[in-house]
């Protein structure tokens, strides 16, 4: 397992109802510093971690950054600070040539960066102006995800209110337009289930999408055209963003047992990939 192992604990890892189909396992970078990872992607053969600062369980924004990780060692091979409007760093997309990353950020709003220029300048280079969302409670930015054409979005909600699933064209978000992007703008809209955190597409595009609580997670594969679910899978908790890797393995990350939840019953800090084809 690579990666840096937390020095803040002596826990063991919890055992999860994933770890048929997990393949490789690596701490999640920067819990020591006290980062909570967050979103996640896939480009450049790199995987690329969304955290925000934060010991505290009260706490649930800080300052935000962007940590590069070799998928192969685990090792945090560089990264760049995010902007001060951007405190949670929920869910990360990016473009197949990697040159723009999409960000996603609790905050109710959408960003776009130059990833290269990001990279080479320890500071996010920004893309436009940042999209924000329309005060909708249906809508939300907690996790995002690009299927190559669009770009899949949404808000993390509990049992006591509705969230949808939206599909929008990259142009009409980052086209220039400055009010507040509203429902009807979305090529597709679909109903979410609740607490999603995370979203990717299979090699056979497939959508899946991860949920969580501090006592549970949640694999589903969803409809596409209808949002109904297709199939579900016990997970374990604190389960965030997803990523497809270029082997075709499907990458998560789990924020229990990092410094602001290590109160939590599961300790599962780490990056890991996993074989949606052996999900049971």
């Amino acid at each position: 397992m690579g990666g840096e192992a937390p020095n803040y604990t002596e826990r063991a890892l919890s055992a999860t109802p994933l770890d048929p189909a997990i393949r490789q396992r690596h701490w999640a970078p920067g819990l020591n510093q006290g980062y909570v990872p967050q979103g996640l992607t896939f480009a450049r053969g790199t995987l690329f971690v969304g955290t925000y600062l934060s010991t505290e369980p009260q706490t649930n924004r800080g300052a935000a950054k962007i940590f590069a990780v070799d998928p192969k060692n685990g090792a945090a091979i560089g990264g760049f600070d995010l902007p001060a409007s951007i405190g949670h760093a929920d869910g990360l997309a990016a473009t197949p040539d990697g040159g723009l990353l999409y960000l996603a950020d609790n905050g109710r709003a959408l960003y776009a960066f130059d990833l290269p220029r990001s990279l080479q300048a320890g500071i996010a280079v920004a893309v436009g102006a940042p999209r924000k969302l329309d005060k909708d409670p249906a809508l939300g930015s907690n996790f995002l995800s690009f299927d190559g054409r669009l770009l899949w979005f949404g808000r993390y909600s509990r049992e006591d209110s509705a969230a949808r699933l939206i599909a929008a064209d990259p142009a009409t978000l980052f086209g220039g337009n400055t009010k507040p992007f509203r429902a009807a703008e979305a090529v597709r809209s679909l109903t979410l289930p609740f607490h999603a955190q995370g979203a990717t597409f299979d090699a056979k595009g497939n959508l899946w999408i991860s949920a969580s609580n501090g006592r549970m997670g949640k694999l589903y594969r969803i409809d596409t055209q209808t949002g109904a679910v297709l199939a579900q899978h016990a997970a374990m908790a604190g389960l965030e963003d997803l990523a497809r890797g270029e082997d075709g393995l499907l990458w998560s990350v789990s924020e229990a047992g990092s410094q602001r939840w290590n109160s939590w019953a599961t300790f599962f800090p780490l990056l890991f990939s996993f074989d949606p084809a052996l999900l049971k």
